[in-house]
């Protein structure tokens, strides 16, 4: 960057050490926002992306800057909104091979004009890699299997590398014969990538180690290199034979069970969450996850650092389910299950096509045997109780409310019993003027601390602080309806997930928001993703986020970015007594959004909205 002109023009400011002292005998809350206006007052010109980015091997580039707030802004000659926060942007701005010059011009309302230039040169892309033709070559980044993996008999590994096209490549498991690695489309012309699915002969165990494999020269000049590498994998593979009694326990954390290993943000999707002593027959591993085998159907995978071997003579569990049972207690209706045996289990939430809401517990490494389904005259919102074989090894309760909508649910599991508490909605007083009179209401400030700043925009206010004065905006609409408010983390203190979701669990309250601020990645463009959006994990919590939805965007006018459902925020995962929602009130990448959300009058607006969503979910709970 080159500057044209001063990129400074001040007007008569307080000195800084009156500032200083002036604003250290404010809030934090209004100390910012006193900084933000000792900063407005300074004409400047800041390109904030690119820093430091002379070349580039794209077609276009995305410029963002701040200036005066009230100021003009042209970007390549185009002008560009200037938000209230003075924050601009300009996405997608086309470059020429070679030398590109973007001039970026502020202009004060005063008249004062600063200019900035921008030289960023276009580069033609690295050209493909050529591999050499006089002798062998691979890629030792691209062998695979790169972690240990442990598999059943009759399971293949995976083992590929990139190498020297048009050669001849084997591979040999530990203990086993040199096996053919084909060249992946080699019909249609070499590609240099060889893979193979490969198998261990026998059924026995085999010890993990790394998976051998050489390239021999096939199609080299003569006079060439070496007409061989030999290399191995840097993952090792391994089997494990049919062997229910290798078994593994929940540790005193208990243990999450995953559909399957991939990198998912939030870690899902979750089949389950087991308690401490439940017991998992592993047959395989991947890295730091075993795959645990728990009907003939149904498989999932657990990390290893939370399971404990078992003892050595532990037999695989299994359980004759007998018998079920319902009874209404102070808290709700209690379906109690008769389950000795350690065995893992999953308990869903569903919504039939006609809207209503029911439970599904699946036991697995269970038969059928029951003939004892009853329900006590005591029990109020428990319909029904259904029984089935849903699978081999696999025991199916459906538990069916009277009500359509379910509110909450617990599961308990002790030595002998596996519980599913179900709560009733609450009470409402139909004399009160909101719905949320007398209700309790747990509330979440995403992040906090030190070291959990959340999504930092282009003002750099970090999300945390966001989060925390719009919760604080919600706790004063909340309880100017009548609500009791339970924060869930106060100040700036940042509990982990799970003691969060823990602190929602015994807070006692009906509803629970987890307030956070959006972000994306701008690489395609700062002005390209905006809007609210609110988030559910469990179906039965699908109506309260809509709800909600609707009230945010008919407030306040930001884009609509979603309902979303199945989201694995653990706070909402864990959360399964009271309805639970993550607002995500919009977008910090986006200077738009930004500055709304730096808006105190903005950030009232939202809160009144996700109130008012709270009341209507509730008036049509009745």
């Amino acid at each position: 960057m080159t500057c044209t002109v001063p990129l400074t023009w001040q007007p008569a400011r307080l000195a800084a050490p009156v500032l200083s002292a002036l604003l250290a005998l404010l809030p934090a809350a209004a100390a910012a926002a006193a900084a933000q206006t000792a900063a407005a007052t300074t004409f400047t010109l800041d390109l904030l992306s690119p820093k430091d980015q002379p070349t580039t091997t794209r077609d276009f580039v995305n410029v963002l800057g701040r200036t005066l707030p009230g100021a003009g802004v042209r970007v390549a000659g185009e002008p560009v909104p200037v938000y209230a926060t003075g924050v601009f942007a300009r996405d997608r701005i086309p470059l020429v091979q070679g030398l590109n010059r973007i001039v970026v011009e502020a202009t004060s309302a005063s008249g004062h004009t600063l200019t900035q230039q921008l030289d960023i040169e276009r580069i033609m892309p690295p050209a493909p890699v050529v591999w050499p033709v006089d002798r062998l070559a691979l890629d030792g980044a691209s062998l695979r299997p790169a972690e240990a993996v442990t598999v059943a008999p009759g399971e293949a590994i995976e083992v590929a590398v990139r190498a020297t096209p048009g050669q001849h490549v084997e591979a040999r498991l530990p203990g086993q014969r040199w096996q053919p690695v084909p060249e992946q489309g080699a019909a249609s012309g070499s590609s240099g990538r060889y893979r193979a699915l490969l198998h261990f002969e026998g059924t026995d165990d085999v010890e993990p180690a790394p998976v051998q494999l050489r390239l021999v020269a096939q199609a080299l000049p003569r006079g060439a290199g070496p007409r061989q590498i030999l290399t191995q994998t840097p993952g090792a593979a391994g089997q494990w034979r049919r062997n229910p009694e290798r078994l593994y326990v929940a540790g005193p954390d208990g243990a999450a069970l995953l559909h399957g290993l991939h990198e998912v943000r939030l870690g899902g999707p979750f089949l389950a969450e087991l308690p401490p002593g439940t017991l998992l027959h592993a047959t395989g591993r991947r890295g730091g996850h075993l795959r645990v085998q728990l009907s003939p159907d149904t498989s999932a995978w657990v990390a290893e650092a939370s399971l404990l071997a078992a003892a050595p003579d532990t037999r695989p569990p299994h359980a004759a389910f007998t018998t079920v049972s319902a009874i209404g207690n102070a808290e709700g209706d209690v379906v109690s299950m008769p389950l000795a045996a350690r065995v893992p289990y999953a308990v869903n939430a569903l919504t039939t096509p006609e809207g209503r809401q029911y439970l599904e517990v699946d036991l697995y490494g269970a038969h059928h045997a029951a003939t004892w389904v009853s329900q006590r005259a005591g029990a109020k919102l428990v319909r029904e109780l259904h029984v089935e074989q849903a699978g081999p090894g696999r025991v199916r309760v459906r538990i069916t409310p009277l009500a359509p909508r379910l509110w909450g649910w617990r599961v308990e599991r002790t030595a002998g019993v596996l519980r599913v508490l179900l709560r009733p909605a609450p009470l409402l007083d139909p004399t009160a003027p909101s719905p949320l009179d007398g209700l309790r209401v747990a509330l979440e400030a995403g992040h906090g601390g030190l070291d959990n700043l959340g999504a930092v925009g282009a003002t750099g206010v970090p999300e945390k602080d966001i989060n925390r004065w719009t919760a604080d905006a919600l706790k004063a609409e909340l309880e100017a309806a009548g609500a009791q408010v339970v924060m869930v983390r106060e100040g700036d203190d940042n509990p982990d997930l799970r003691e969060r979701a823990r602190r929602v669990d015994t807070s006692g309250a009906e509803l629970f928001v987890s307030i956070h601020a959006n972000a994306s990645d701008t690489t395609g463009g700062f002005l390209r993703v905006a809007g609210a959006s609110t988030f559910y994990k469990h179906a039965p919590h699908r109506e309260l986020a809509a709800a909600v939805q609707r009230r945010v965007l008919e407030q306040t006018g930001l884009d609509d970015f979603g309902v979303v459902g199945n989201f694995n925020y653990t706070p909402l995962r864990l959360t399964t007594w009271m309805p639970a929602v993550l607002v995500e009130q919009a977008f910090v990448s986006h200077p738009a959004d930004e500055a709304r959300l730096l808006d105190p009058q903005f950030r009232a607006r939202l809160a009144r909205a996700v109130r008012m969503g709270l009341e209507d979910h509730l008036r049509s709970s009745r």
